[in-house]
């Protein structure tokens, strides 16, 4: 999952020579909140957002003169995917500048690109049923969690952990390729899991399992 798999090269960064009146009337015809400004020499200087150029009085300023707004997210075409969403929670970019080792801008990622690409990814696009567990970090074994999913003839496609606002506790999402996660939920139970949410459809759903009991007690009276 490298950055230069999902590299984009189709947008001329800006010049710190350009003003930023034409810098927000270009972001309002991008739909970018952000965007790449490099020197003369096309070296990588910073990312600008619409948000501060907004602040700027004079919009025939040059980007030079407000050098000071220009924030310094970038990413290498080499690094790993991982880091890069980081970098755009980190700064909520709506893309991220890629430079080469030279520090010269070679292109860069559209949030919104990057979210459709994972969207066609197995973990999203494959049907199934979502668990969410809680578990104290010191008992996290994901070895154990896959044994119970596979147990009941079910797989993992798909996992993200968070840390609890609460406690320091890890909450776990996990994606299992079955859409009826009954089975699943009382295995998780059976060990003491605690379940936060669960998002699946029960094939045996409880109007069935109701009506079921009340005629098994109608025919034994």
């Amino acid at each position: 999952m490298k950055v230069n798999n999902h590299l984009l090269n189709d947008l001329k960064p800006l010049i710190n020579t350009d003003q930023v009146g034409v810098v927000l009337d270009t972001m309002e015809e991008l739909k970018f909140s952000h965007l790449p400004v490099v020197d003369q020499d096309r070296i990588y200087m910073g990312v600008i957002c619409e948000d501060d150029l907004l602040e700027v009085s004079d919009e025939t300023d040059t980007l030079a003169r407000h050098s000071h707004l220009l924030r310094s997210y970038f990413i290498t075409q080499e690094a790993n995917l991982f880091d890069a969403i980081k970098l755009i929670g980190d700064g909520n970019l709506s893309l991220l500048p890629v430079v080469a080792d030279d520090k010269k801008y070679i292109g860069y990622l559209s949030t919104t690109e990057i979210i459709q690409d994972f969207g066609r990814e197995l973990t999203f696009s494959e049907p199934g049923g979502m668990i969410v567990l809680k578990v104290p970090v010191r008992d996290y074994q994901l070895t154990q969690i896959a044994q119970i999913v596979e147990s009941e003839d079910a797989r993992i496609i798909g996992l993200h952990l968070s840390s609890s606002q609460e406690d320091d506790d890890l909450i776990i999402s996990l994606k299992i390729n079955q859409i009826d996660l009954s089975r699943i939920i009382k295995s998780f139970e059976r060990y003491n899991y605690i379940i936060l949410q669960i998002f699946h459809q029960s094939i045996f759903d409880e109007s069935v399992a109701d009506r079921y009991e009340a005629f098994m007690k109608y025919i034994n009276t």
